[in-house]
């Protein structure tokens, strides 16, 4: 899904579901399944038939919390630029959304992919900062970090963007944006510390 004209882009990235994500919904599923027959079964071993209301709102509270977790695991980042502001929500289940980032373009100390050589993320990520992943995980060779800030917290941001996105991060934050609108990274074509606003 993908939105553009002169200062609005939206762009969504789908999260890749990892091995240990898999693994993780199936043990919540079939640790459900068995409280809930535990919990069900419970009252008729003892004798206490009178319980079987509590035991009923027991296993739709446990229902509720295998459903929500489960469907979680599922996450779509939607990256979203409103003149020059930048933000980041994830979606959970193709319905629940929360923010993640908002700030402005302008504010960004540094934009360039993740395995650039001339830029490394170390050069900002000096420990105290935040990270936040809100790319797929099945394409690194496409991710991007941003180096920005929220209020006086550093924050490194993790991102999939597409080209146009790119273009306008580089428009309204050229110095600091390591990318040209050829298509390829600002740093391969100009050496460090050479680095002009045009």
């Amino acid at each position: 899904m993908q939105l553009y004209n002169d200062s609005v882009a939206e762009h969504i990235v789908k999260k890749n579901i990892t091995t240990k994500e898999k693994v993780c919904r199936v043990l919540i599923i079939v640790l459900a399944v068995i409280a809930g027959l535990f919990v069900l079964v419970l009252p008729l071993m003892f004798g206490i038939t009178y319980l079987f209301l509590l035991s009923g709102a027991l296993v739709f509270g446990i229902a509720f919390f295998c459903y929500y977790y489960v469907t979680g695991i599922e996450k779509e980042y939607e990256y979203s630029i409103v003149n020059d502001e930048f933000s980041i929500d994830v979606i959970r289940a193709k319905s629940r959304r929360t923010q993640l980032y908002s700030g402005s373009i302008r504010q960004f100390e540094m934009v360039a992919k993740k395995n650039d050589p001339r830029h490394p993320l170390s050069e900002f990520d000096r420990g105290d900062a935040i990270h936040g992943n809100c790319a797929s995980g099945s394409n690194p060779d496409e991710e991007w970090y941003i180096s920005t800030k929220m209020g006086k917290q550093k924050v490194i941001l993790f991102i999939e963007p597409d080209e146009k996105m790119l273009q306008m991060f580089y428009r309204m934050n050229p110095r600091n944006t390591m990318y040209r609108p050829t298509g390829k990274s600002r740093s391969k074509d100009i050496p460090k510390g050479e680095d002009k606003e045009e």
